[in-house]
Order: structure tokens, then sequence, then C-alpha cells
């Protein structure tokens, strides 16, 4: 089915504008299919080049519009499609289209992240305050129906605790989507054009040592006493581990291949990063920081195992 999707918006600009608009729709009530809307967006670009790309993402805009004024009577919500996905996906696919590298495309997707958490602290004196103001209202109302189990005081609490996240969280987000949305095209595009070329790409993925040194001092800084004063490296912490999450995916998945392991073991990694999911990113984001160095894949290879 995912294939079917890529070979029909494949046959034109309209056809890809069509089915990104339905997938970002859909995405409103099941979130995971934004990550395909925006993997036809990259895979528009990366086949066709920047001015299909361009021209697609306007396509889609005015589709979109027009499907979200019949359907939703809200017209202006396509804006926030345009720019929290379509444009991000469609520049960031343009570097990896450019550098012929999967490495920088993810980096400049992090990086995308780090100056959205950037912008925000320039902007916002508080961060962390204009969240709890935010936030509150809407903790403020779940909690007064009689299925809120927590007290007032740890209502608020929850209340201090996300706020203090959340500008981490939605820039870590809107990086995951371009990233995934970028590793869907490309996988897309090698499925239709280069069968089994985005498997060793994948497999091969190294982010380099400047990014982990940078992840590592970043993550140090924050567990050191000067995290609490360090506010905007804590919210650039979350957009990192989720870069060198892929990464230790990507290690995870050539050592199964390497050492012809079952799938099961594949399986059992996605499903424990579902269940448990803050310990297992920050599991594989040290795995994939330390294979800068270890160079783990490699080691296999040498060993002969």
């Amino acid at each position: 089915m995912l294939r079917s999707i890529a070979v029909f918006a494949m046959q034109g600009r309209w056809q890809s504008a069509i089915t990104t608009a339905l997938l970002s729709l859909g995405a409103l009530l099941f979130p995971p299919l934004n990550y395909l809307a925006s993997g036809v967006i990259a895979l528009s670009t990366l086949r066709m080049g920047p001015k299909e790309g361009v021209t697609v993402v306007i396509a889609t805009t005015l589709v979109f519009t027009l499907l979200a004024g019949l359907v939703l009577k809200q017209y202006a919500i396509s804006g926030l499609f345009l720019l929290s996905n379509w444009l991000p996906v469609f520049g960031i696919s343009l570097v990896l289209g450019y550098t012929r590298s999967l490495a920088a495309g993810l980096l400049a997707a992090t990086g995308l992240g780090i100056v959205l958490v950037l912008g925000t602290h320039l902007v916002v004196s508080e961060p962390a305050l204009w969240w709890q103001q935010m936030i509150g209202p809407f903790l403020a109302t779940l909690a007064e129906q009689p299925e809120w189990q927590l007290s007032q005081a740890d209502t608020q609490s929850l209340v201090f605790g996300l706020s203090e996240m959340m500008t981490g969280i939605v820039a870590a987000g809107l990086s995951i989507n371009v990233m995934l949305g970028l590793l869907i095209g490309r996988a897309w595009q090698a499925k239709l054009y280069n069968p089994g070329g985005f498997a060793s790409e994948f497999y091969q993925l190294t982010l380099g040592k400047s990014a982990a040194m940078l992840a590592m001092a970043i993550m140090v800084l924050t567990i050191s006493p000067l995290g609490e004063s360090l506010a905007v490296l804590r919210d650039c912490l979350p957009v990192l581990l989720a870069v060198f999450a892929l990464q230790g995916l990507s290690v995870v998945h050539a050592i199964v291949k390497l050492k012809q392991k079952h799938k099961f073991w594949l399986i059992a990694v996605y499903v424990l990063l579902v269940v448990v999911m803050p310990q297992m990113v920050v599991l594989l984001a040290m795995t994939g920081v330390l294979e800068q160095w270890f160079n783990f894949r490699r080691r296999l290879i040498e060993r002969g195992e």
C-alpha cells in the first residue's frame, strides 16, 4: 500500500499535491499520516528537483486549502501545515539532493529544530512561563472532569513540569517530522528507482564526531548544576537526542543485518521504543554518539561476525 502511494504521487505534480493534501488532512485524526505527507514532498523534490518541488508545495497548499475549507470550514489551517511541514521538508530535501548525503540532510533538520529553540528564546523572554499560560487553562479544564485522578497540587506540578519541556518537545517534534519525512521520501525513491539503495545508505549512516561532541557537551551541561540556568541548552537536548536516536537505529539495523539475526530483534526494539520511549530514545542516542568513536559496525565486519 505504501508503495502504491508513492507510485500514484509520482504520476504528476497534481497527483503529488492531492496525495499530500489528503494525507495531511487525515493527519488531523491520525497524526502519523503527517510523516507520509512529508515523505511525498521529499520524494517529489528528490526525484524531480527544486523547481518541481516548489510547484508541488504550492499545488498542495491550494488543494489542502480547498479541502480544509470544504470539510472543516478552516481555510487558514493550510498556513500552519505549510510553515511547519511542507516548506521545512522541501528545504531539507534540497540539502540532501545537493549534498547526496543522508547525514547532511538529517543534521540540517536538527539545525532547524535548534534554530526554532533559539528563536523562541529570543522572542519570548520566559518560554516556560509562556507555556504555563498556554497549558494551564487546558489542564485546569481536564482537572474538572470526574475521571481526572490527580490532585490540584499534582496537576499544578504537571503544568510546571510540562512547561519546562515544551519548547524542546515542540522543536524535536518539528525535526522528527522533517527527518522521518526525508527518510520515507528517500526510501520511496530507492524503492521505485534504485531497489536496495536506501537500506545500504541507512546502514552506513554516520553523523560525525563534531555533532556527537556537541550532543555530549549539552548532555553534560544539562545534568550539571549549571543546567538550571541554561534553559536554552536544555531545550536543544531533545532535538539532538532525536537525531542520534536515528543514528542508533541505523547501528541496530546494520548489526542485525551483519549478524543475520531474526527480524524479531528489530521488532522488539521498535516495540520498546513505543512502550518506554524516553528510556529507549536516550539508550539509542547514546549508542549513536558512541558509534562515532567505536564504530561498532566496522568492528563486526573486521571480526568476520
